[in-house]
């Protein structure tokens, strides 16, 4: 037999919430704890004022536990029968009117309308009894104070329960999104911090392999550059993970300099007097300098390239160009799908341009606003 996962959570949250909504005093035995006003006038009746007391209080029982689940046709039928037993008891029981609270009283499954609805249907119902048989303000007093102050009370109560559920399953969800935004956001900077690193290693360990039989001095001092760049970028993995990771802009351009002349093309930077910026956007230019040098060394067949942040307007912007190969359709990978997702996420936006020959790369972020 299958099994329904939703309908399952549903029942799951009606049971909890059956179980919140319900004290024993809430619940279908604690609430008979009101059938002891019927007792109240018994000592000074006949002996047909208890009997007729005792066979409605059986008949009560029956529709009483089966309406407090109810709603629907059911509940409403079940409500009306209640009613009519505090009718016909009346003749024998001054104090039958307790039936026509538990006739009006909120059923537990019942929607908020639903219930309203019933508590202000008895209500009437009840005063046009009373009244149509001169039973004075204290019965009705009484009754209408229970009804609709105990009543809506209640529905108070149980909405107040409900605004805190819905509250609580927000706040877990809001969590459960925050939790997955930053999972996805330092799988982006594993993914640009070893690319550009992992490339790094791997042109260092080329050119050492080239060097080792002509020059092993040099190849020797490549090697330890190696070693010192995988030590540093196991640190900063390590640090990425637990999300504390804050590279600079201008350590960042710095790094990407010393990988494109370490792949043999000749660099160019031009960098303004930094403004102060904010962590998240700094971080996200960092990411786009790295990136973009990552993908000049893989893809580009450049010669040449140039690295320039300036300040033009609001706006800090990095840009970084190649003379490698033009594409006319760029699709954009993981990398520039993560950095403009940064960029995005701090006002900033992405774009680049064809040259003849090579790319231009433009990332750029507004300057914090001063009061």
């Amino acid at each position: 037999m299958k099994t329904n996962p939703l309908q399952c959570g549903r029942d799951s949250a009606t049971r909890e919430d059956h179980a919140e909504a319900e004290g024993f005093f809430d619940g279908p035995w604690g609430s008979l704890i009101y059938l002891a006003f019927l007792f109240l006038p018994l000592q000074r009746m006949q002996s047909e004022g208890w009997l007729a007391t005792a066979l409605a209080i059986g008949a009560f029982l029956p529709l009483h536990f089966g309406s407090f689940y109810a709603t629907g046709p059911r509940l409403w039928l079940c409500s009306a029968l209640i009613f009519l037993l505090g009718v016909a008891l009346f003749p024998y029981n001054p104090f039958a009117h307790t039936l026509f609270i538990y006739a009006g009283f909120p059923a537990i499954r019942a929607s908020m309308r639903e219930a309203a609805a019933m508590i202000i249907v008895t209500t009437v119902a009840s005063f046009a009894y009373l009244s149509w048989h001169d039973m004075g303000g204290v019965y009705y007093g009484v009754l209408s104070a229970v009804l609709l102050g105990v009543g809506f009370g209640t529905l108070g109560a149980r909405a107040g329960r409900a605004s805190r559920r819905t509250i609580a399953q927000k706040d877990e969800e809001i969590e459960r999104l925050a939790q997955l935004a930053e999972r996805e956001r330092i799988a982006r900077d594993l993914h640009d911090l070893l690319g550009h690193t992992l490339s790094l290693i791997a042109i260092k360990a080329e050119l050492s392999h080239k060097l080792v039989a002509t020059e092993p001095a040099r190849a020797s001092g490549e090697m330890r550059e190696v070693a010192e760049v995988a030590r540093s970028a196991l640190s900063e993995v390590r640090q990425a993970i637990v999300g504390l990771r804050s590279v600079g802009l201008l350590d960042a351009t710095q790094a990407a300099d010393t990988m494109l002349r370490a792949a043999g093309l000749k660099t160019e930077l031009a960098i303004a007097s930094l403004p102060s910026l904010s962590p998240a956007s700094e971080h996200a230019l960092a990411q786009a300098v790295l990136e973009a040098s990552t993908n000049i060394v893989r893809h580009a067949g450049a010669s040449k390239a140039r690295i320039a942040v300036a300040i033009n307007a609001s706006q800090l912007v990095l840009q970084v160009e190649d003379d490698g190969r033009s594409q006319r359709d760029i699709v954009p990978g993981n990398g520039l799908a993560g950095m403009r997702e940064r960029l995005l996420a701090v006002g900033g936006q992405l774009d680049w341009s064809m040259l003849q020959p090579g790319m231009c790369l433009r990332a750029s972020v507004p300057l914090a606003t001063t009061s």
